[in-house]
């Protein structure tokens, strides 16, 4: 009986080992692989986790940059797991561990995508449990497998094909443009002002309070607004035309009679408006107005502005049930 329980424990550990090499040297780095290669396909910052959106993007950090760094890591980090096997099971599981946070914020922020994956819609919870199988995977069953073990020396031969393979990550992430990429240096939308050369747009609610709304560079991308913008109280609401939310706060206040003026400003999608999904436009007395398409805008929509005379005096995201800005 003792020498068939020795032998069960020899199969189990036989198989457990073949399923580390599996996770580590194929299922990982290709999982790894698969959301570096789509989001550079994709193209676009705004399919970033809403973590790093609302966190860094919040803090002024420079969102083309960490999309295009995230890319270059994934994919050096696959390049490490291949070329270099004894490095390969803890780079797997320092990277998967890194994830772990980022997906638990998306989580609890409510995003419906987790940006892993560009524009492939993947919610965060199913990510994170991916995430998570692999990262026990890594750690459990990798352990004490000869073939995954560190050697004291590593061969020359694989550091420089590792380092190649990292250098020309980053030189893919920062350097080559994706099918996607779109370029808006130089474009201009009926004025004489630039649209972001970097591609995207995000807004400082905080930054413009006090100043005149002229001098906000958003104010000036915006095609059809009114002319009356400096006398007396004067609204901005920024929409999307696919948005529940959005329709939820015009139908609870700004259908009807209108106390103030107000502009409705519809914010496209990169690749433009949506044909589907299209809710009713409600605010009967709104000017109408939009911005272009072709970049990325990182508005949180429903958002509000309100102007007293021209300034910004109250700017923020929005909703039906917390409608700040509003004074009627």
């Amino acid at each position: 009986m003792a020498k068939r329980t020795e032998t069960t424990m020899g199969d189990g550990s036989r198989a457990r080992a073949v399923v580390a090499v599996l996770l580590v040297r194929i299922v990982v780095p290709l999982w790894l692989l698969i959301g570096g290669v789509l989001k550079w396909i994709d193209g676009s910052p705004a399919n970033l986790p809403l973590a790093f959106v609302k966190g860094l993007g919040g803090l002024g950090v420079d969102l083309l940059f960490v999309f295009q760094f995230s890319i270059a890591v994934e994919i050096a980090v696959v390049g490490v797991m291949w070329l270099l096997p004894g490095l390969a099971r803890p780079v797997g599981i320092a990277m998967l561990a890194a994830f772990v946070p980022i997906l638990v914020a998306d989580v609890l922020m409510g995003a419906s995508s987790c940006g892993c994956f560009g524009a492939v819609q993947v919610h965060p919870a199913v990510t994170m449990t991916v995430d998570l199988v692999f990262l026990f995977g890594l750690w459990w069953c990798g352990r004490g497998v000869p073939r995954l073990e560190m050697a004291d020396v590593l061969p020359s031969w694989q550091v420089v094909l590792a380092g190649l393979w990292t250098m020309a990550s980053f030189a893919v992430a920062f350097g080559l443009a994706s099918p996607g990429g779109t370029t808006t240096t130089g474009r201009t939308w009926d004025t004489q002002t630039a649209l972001p050369a970097e591609g995207y747009y995000m807004p400082q609610y905080d930054a413009w309070m006090g100043r005149p709304w002229s001098e906000i560079p958003l104010a000036m991308w915006i095609r059809g607004v009114a002319e009356d913008l400096d006398a007396g109280i004067h609204y901005i609401l920024f929409y999307r035309k696919d948005c529940e939310h959005c329709h939820e706060l015009m139908e609870a206040y700004f259908s009807g009679p209108l106390t103030w003026p107000t502009t409705a400003v519809a914010v496209p999608e990169r690749d433009g408006f949506p044909t589907t999904g299209v809710q009713p436009f409600v605010c009967d007395e709104c000017s109408t107005a939009e911005l272009p398409a072709g970049i990325d805008w990182f508005i949180a929509t429903p958002a509000l502005i309100r102007l007293s005379n021209g300034v910004v005096d109250c700017a923020a995201e929005v909703s039906a049930a917390n409608p700040v800005c509003l004074e009627w």
